[in-house]
């Protein structure tokens, strides 16, 4: 749907990495989640991967902790190889004033369809198609929608 890290709008996982810096006595443990697409995923994997793979095992918790770090990291990379690549010249959704008039017949359904439980990537695809406009601009709607729900409490 969109990428949490960069915001375009692409087939994205939930996915988690993390990275250890080992320093004898102390460790800089680092983490990333979230529903990112390919490119993120390739990006965060490589980054905080090999920084552990040569910076995890100096010191006694990180010489135990570095392979489960490595071994979750690598896991969870291989889930996501299948993944559709980020079409070229991707962007990140717009909410324009046409997209709002777009969707707003389409505010009961979503409401019902989001509160009665089901799967939002579902629900934002389905009623994109009906209106005429991306999932990913559904999803700004939908996040527009309770933002002002909130502020008008």
């Amino acid at each position: 749907m969109i990428c949490q890290c960069c915001g375009i709008e692409a087939e994205a996982k939930h996915v988690a990495f993390y990275q250890n810096i080992g320093a004898l006595v102390i460790r800089f443990p680092k983490s990333i989640e979230g529903r990112l697409c390919k490119s993120c995923v390739h990006k965060h994997f490589w980054s905080m991967t090999g920084t552990t793979f040569f910076l995890g095992w100096w010191g006694a918790i990180s010489f135990l902790v570095t392979p489960f770090y490595l071994l979750n990291n690598i896991g969870r990379y291989i889930l996501c190889l299948g993944m559709s690549p980020v079409a070229p010249g991707a962007t990140q959704p717009q909410l324009s004033d046409a997209v709002v008039e777009k969707l707003t017949p389409h505010v009961g359904e979503l409401c019902d369809r989001l509160n009665a439980g089901e799967d939002f990537a579902i629900v934002a695809t389905r009623v994109a198609e009906r209106a005429g406009v991306t999932p990913g601009q559904v999803a700004l709607f939908t996040q527009a929608l309770v933002e002002a729900r909130w502020q008008g409490q």
